[in-house]
């Protein structure tokens, strides 16, 4: 097969990368583009078809969870209802406040970064050199010491609030010390580590790679929290509970639109939103997620195909959006606007 070679098959060559984007946009061929409608339908059905036996199954579940009796059931003549005990619900309400005990019982986010054994760009273990005296540790007294006479020098006041924009802006986590501000002590002690675990037991001992991971982990619970994450696990486990599978896609870049105020040019305050490029999860329902029936797990799917049912509205929105076609998306509400017209005259004809 050729390098760059389009086959439906091999996706990794029929996307491009775009400029100034973290996303990708189809390069296909005439051919390619004519017959990829048919293609994903195609596939859709062949997965559709492959899980009937699981669809089955799920509504029986659903009718039984709602207390409905299947269309197989037929009442005698003589019976109006009969009594239905709910005992799947019960069941799965169970089964589901259990999961969620378990899952955000510690009270965050189910998700834990830790660090790898062997660890890149970070320290593994590292330790404070205080014997090293080009580390700038003082070992001398001050050059003045023997003077008294002379006027110690003058210095600024820390606590003078200054005014905006004359860099004086405090650094997070500055210290202060020996009457002036200075950073943070992370920040004066990252040029004085040394690799390895000291043989001093009274030297300090860190771990960066450690304290990576668990910035790192504040910070994507932090964006999962602001995308309702856990609104979206919640839902996943209630459809597992009560089907037998949950769903949960992501994590994907969504932009995001932070309100925010600045001060123009004649000191006025206006309104000045900024755009975030932020992670979400989204949770999947069963009956719109169709992978490949020839797969066991993910990792051997050739295609998913994620259904998405939208009105005009929505269907309308997706215009605002990178990577549609605007034009495509204006001829399909057209469309389907002649369509309703004609269905609504055939209504009327059909009445009359």
């Amino acid at each position: 097969m050729a390098e760059k070679e389009n086959t439906f098959l091999n996706a990794d060559n029929i996307y491009e990368d775009v400029e100034g984007e973290a996303g990708k946009i189809l390069d296909l061929e005439m051919s390619q583009q004519t017959n990829l409608v048919g293609v994903i339908k195609d596939r859709f059905q062949q997965a559709e078809d492959a899980r009937q036996t699981d669809e089955r199954r799920w509504l029986k579940a659903y009718e039984n969870y709602r207390g409905l009796y299947a269309k197989s059931v037929k009442f005698r003549e003589s019976e109006k209802s009969r009594v239905f005990v709910k005992v799947t619900k019960t069941k799965v309400l169970a089964a589901f406040g259990q999961l969620v005990d378990v899952i955000f019982g510690t009270g965050k986010f189910p998700i834990g970064i830790s660090e790898t054994k062997v660890p890149e760009g970070e320290y593994a273990s590292a330790h404070l050199d205080t014997q090293n005296p080009m580390q700038g540790i003082e070992t001398s007294l001050p050059d003045n010491i023997g003077n008294r006479l002379e006027d110690p020098p003058q210095e600024d006041n820390p606590y003078d609030i200054g005014y905006e924009g004359d860099g004086k802006t405090l650094k997070a986590g500055a210290t202060f010390g020996k009457g002036v501000f200075t950073d943070s002590v992370e920040d004066q002690a990252e040029d004085m580590l040394v690799e390895g675990f000291s043989p001093n037991p009274q030297a300090l001992e860190i771990s960066p790679a450690q304290k990576a991971a668990r910035r790192l982990e504040k910070l994507v619970h932090d964006q999962i929290e602001e995308s309702n994450g856990s609104s979206e696990i919640r839902n996943a486990l209630l459809e597992s509970a009560l089907l037998g599978t949950g769903i949960v896609k992501g994590p994907f870049n969504f932009n995001k639109t932070l309100s925010r105020w600045t001060d123009n040019e004649d000191g006025e305050r206006e309104y000045n939103p900024l755009e975030v490029r932020v992670p979400r999860i989204e949770f999947v329902s069963c009956w719109d997620f169709y992978p490949d029936p020839a797969a066991t797990n993910m990792d051997e799917c050739e295609y998913v195909i994620h259904r998405h049912k939208l009105n005009r509205s929505q269907l309308r929105q997706l215009r605002n959006m990178p990577y549609f076609d605007e034009d495509a998306i204006r001829d399909c509400l057209k469309m389907g606007a002649n369509y309703e017209e004609k269905d609504f005259e055939q209504q009327l004809k059909d009445n009359a």
